[in-house]
């Protein structure tokens, strides 16, 4: 065998490695793609993360930009000339008024004024466990502090106008009220 003839052999041996190795990388990859689609995974999450961030933090040029080109989205309405109301015809005087009956009773408005049991801090600097009472979960018992409630006999001496007033504040208080019977439950425990 001659030089020529041995590096053409080494040459297809060389081609044929690089083929399998091509191909069995990409079997592999494509193996794995497919198992990670069945399993639910679409990419890796730190990946999903470092796009969000990079998406909710725009460069300071990017900002700069975006302000320079702010185009406004409604054009401002060009006035428009209204004309005088003719002069009102006199009315002769009825006898009797009509009564106006309202099609739809008017609700009563909640008062937008915080209840006098709300506190602006614990008494003695510390509050009660609320999470102890069945339905208040760690999410309601910070709301609750936030408005003002810290102590159990605050949540016993709610009336219905407290508790409409807190499920103006903080939806849905008022079905985990009667759900959970959270008045009672406070006047047990204070």
């Amino acid at each position: 065998m001659t030089i020529a003839e041995d590096l053409w052999l080494r040459g297809q041996a060389a081609q044929r490695n690089l083929l399998h190795i091509a191909s069995y990388n990409s079997a592999f990859a494509g193996t794995a793609a497919l198992q990670g689609l069945h399993m639910g995974l679409t990419a890796p999450q730190a990946f999903w993360a470092a796009i969000a961030r990079a998406a909710a933090k725009p460069s300071p040029r990017a900002r700069a930009r975006a302000a320079a080109e702010v185009v406004p989205l409604v054009a401002e309405p060009a006035p428009v000339a209204v004309a005088p109301a003719p002069a009102p015809e006199p009315v002769a005087a009825d006898p009797a008024p009509a009564t106006v009956i309202p099609l739809v009773p008017a609700a009563e408005p909640v008062a937008a004024t915080p209840s006098p049991l709300l506190l602006d801090e614990p008494r003695d600097g510390k509050p009660d466990d609320l999470t102890v009472l069945a339905g208040v979960g760690r999410k309601l018992a910070t709301a609750l502090n936030e408005f003002g409630i810290y102590h159990f006999d605050q949540i016993a001496a709610l009336d219905e106008e407290g508790i409409a007033w807190l499920d103006a504040q903080q939806k849905g208080f008022r079905m985990i009220c009667a759900r959970y019977d959270l008045v009672g439950q406070a006047k047990a425990l204070s």
